[in-house]
């Protein structure tokens, strides 16, 4: 499978902790990369990384709309923490914005990290991309209508008819300095309910990976990226406590007046990444 071999003309919007690691790896293979960002004291830091700065916000459509011109791929890697922006402004309304920016630009490939909060099963059960999507909550239907707007793009004549958009729901994103042991070790000794859950998690590295690969295989759908190894959070906690040697958490259960399934305490969901590894051939690396 080609991986992004020609050098090609990118933008990645938002250049946080996801695209920042993306645009270093494009970079350093040779394409031409202009990664925004809302804050202007980041743009030196893009600069560094190899790529050409931009400071927009993802409303401004004539400024994107600019920014597109001579664009093929798009990463659309915004996070609503830096903007702070309401999910509903800047998932919902933002993407409707973008996609009215695409109209007549060579855009064709877009990737867009969205997430699998979007997934409101919370009895334990698998869940694949065939699975309804029906968050309860105003910032995951937010989710879910960003990712039908840009799904909805080629159809509805904001892009080619050609194009593809391929939207990847994240599990829990871990890696340098997002490591579990400083967010696993403030609960050493105290008293946790939420041990019976289970967490689904994707490493920084193989979230990179995943979008260098996604845009030559020309798929327009949603992508499950996760490890594919759900853990209870009592077992990945109580493993990381043990290994720094740390008092033991407390673990206690929640009432059964609780949100889960029939009554029950919630169990959250396992996420599946079949539809990952045979569509690009990637096994994640599991959490060590």
């Amino acid at each position: 499978m080609s991986h992004l071999q020609h050098r090609h003309r990118i933008l990645i919007l938002g250049c946080g902790y996801v695209g920042s690691a993306l645009a270093k790896r494009l970079v350093r293979n040779g394409h031409d990369v202009v990664a925004t960002t809302t804050t202007p004291s980041r743009a030196p830091r893009i600069t560094e990384l190899g790529a050409a700065p931009a400071v927009l916000l993802l409303h401004e459509t004539e400024r994107l709309h600019d920014a597109l011109v001579d664009r093929e791929f798009v990463y659309l890697c915004v996070s609503a923490g830096r903007t702070g922006q309401s999910y509903g402004e800047l998932y919902a309304e933002g993407t409707r914005r973008f996609v009215a920016a695409c109209r007549d630009t060579p855009v064709r490939r877009i990737a867009y990290t969205s997430s699998t909060r979007v997934y409101a099963q919370d009895d334990g059960s698998w869940v694949d991309e065939d699975s309804p999507t029906e968050p309860p909550d105003e910032d995951g239907r937010a989710l879910v209508q960003a990712e039908r707007t840009l799904l909805d793009a080629p159809s509805n004549g904001f892009l080619p008819p050609e194009s593809t958009v391929s939207i990847l729901r994240l599990g829990g994103i871990h890696g340098p300095g997002r490591e579990f042991s400083s967010r696993i070790h403030r609960a050493a000794g105290n008293k946790r309910t939420d041990g019976d859950a289970f967490v689904n998690l994707i490493h920084l590295n193989d979230i990179v990976e995943v979008m260098v690969r996604i845009p030559e295989t020309r798929y327009h759908g949603v992508i499950n990226v996760c490890d594919g190894r759900p853990m209870l959070r009592r077992e990945l906690y109580d493993r990381e406590i043990a290994r720094a040697g740390l008092s033991p958490i407390r673990w206690g259960r929640r009432d059964r007046g609780g949100s889960g399934a029939h009554g029950g305490p919630p169990r959250g969901k396992r996420v599946s990444n079949e539809r990952l590894r045979h569509l690009l051939g990637l096994t994640p690396q599991p959490v060590d």
